[in-house]
C-alpha cells in the first residue's frame, strides 16, 4: 500500500512538472524585431526624450523615446525601439509582427518618410529624415584599453624594483671588472687581422709572440760558466807538470 502511495505520488508530480514547463513554454512568444538609426530634420534639431512609436496598419507595436550621443558636431539624435512579434505569449502581441509586414516609425506626431520590413534575429537599421535633410552617421566609439596593473615590487615602464648596482656592475647582475682588466667579448684578434679562436692562450705571454728575454739570460750564464770552468780545469792539470822534481830553481851563489 505505501508504495503504491508513493509511486503515484511521484507520478502525480512529473506530470505537474510537465505541465508547468509546457505552460512556461506556451507563454513565452517569438522575439521581436529591433528597429534603430539617427533621426535629422531639416528644420532643426531633434531633441532626446521625443517620443518614438512603430506601427503595423493602425496597431501600436512598440515604444521608445530619442536620445543624444556623440561629442561636439558629431552629436546626433539616435533611437532604438522593439517592435513586438504576431502571438499570444509573453514579449508577443496579437496581430502585430511577422514576417514581411511593413512597420511605420512615428517620431512625434510625424511619421518616417518610408516604412520597415519586420524580421526578427537581427537589428535593422533605419536613418530617419524630415524634410531635405541627410542621414546622420552614427559615432562609433573606440574602447578605452584597461589599464594593466603593475605586479607588486615591478617599477613603471615595466623595469623591476631592485637595488641600485654599485658602480662597474652590470645590469645583468654579473660582479664588476676590476680597474684595467677587460672581459673579452669576442675573439682575440691577432696583428694582422686573423682572429684566435682560443683567446684565453693569448693572455699566456706578454711579449705579443716573441723570444722569451729570461731564456736568453739563462743562456748566456750558462756559456759564461762553461767557459769558466773549462779553462780552471785546464790550469788544474798544468800545475803538476811545472812543479816535477829536478826543476828546483838553482841556489844563489854564496857570498866568498
Amino acid at each position: 500500500m505505501a508504495r503504491w502511495f508513493v509511486a503515484a505520488f511521484l507520478a502525480v508530480g512529473l506530470a505537474s512538472a510537465a505541465l508547468a514547463a509546457g505552460d512556461a513554454r506556451a507563454q513565452i512568444g517569438p522575439p521581436p524585431a529591433t528597429i534603430y538609426g539617427s533621426i535629422t530634420d531639416s528644420e532643426g534639431d531633434v531633441p532626446a526624450g521625443v517620443k518614438v512609436e512603430a506601427y503595423i496598419g493602425d496597431l501600436l507595436c512598440g515604444e521608445s523615446t530619442t536620445e543624444k550621443t556623440g561629442e561636439g558636431a558629431a552629436r546626433v539624435t539616435v533611437y532604438a525601439i522593439n517592435v513586438l512579434a504576431d502571438g499570444d505569449g509573453q514579449g508577443a502581441k496579437k496581430g502585430c509582427g511577422k514576417p514581411g509586414a511593413e512597420v511605420r516609425i512615428k517620431v512625434g506626431d510625424r511619421f518616417a518618410p518610408r516604412t520597415v520590413t519586420w524580421a526578427s534575429g537581427y537589428p535593422i537599421r533605419y536613418d530617419i529624415t524630415f524634410g531635405s535633410a541627410t542621414p546622420a552617421p552614427i559615432p562609433t566609439f573606440t574602447p578605452t584599453p584597461a589599464v594593466t596593473p603593475e605586479p607588486a615590487g615591478a617599477t613603471p615602464g615595466g623595469a623591476s624594483a631592485t637595488s641600485p648596482a654599485s658602480p662597474g656592475s652590470s645590469s645583468t647582475g654579473s660582479p664588476a671588472a676590476s680597474p684595467g682588466r677587460t672581459t673579452p667579448t669576442a675573439a682575440a684578434t691577432r696583428p694582422g687581422g686573423l682572429a684566435s679562436s682560443t683567446p684565453g692562450m693569448e693572455a699566456g705571454g706578454s711579449n705579443g709572440g716573441g723570444f722569451p728575454v729570461w731564456a736568453a739570460v739563462l743562456g748566456g750564464l750558462g756559456v759564461v760558466l762553461l767557459i769558466g770552468g773549462g779553462a780552471g780545469y785546464a790550469l788544474s792539470r798544468r800545475r803538476p807538470d811545472d812543479d816535477a822534481p829536478g826543476d828546483e830553481p838553482p841556489a844563489p851563489p854564496s857570498e866568498p
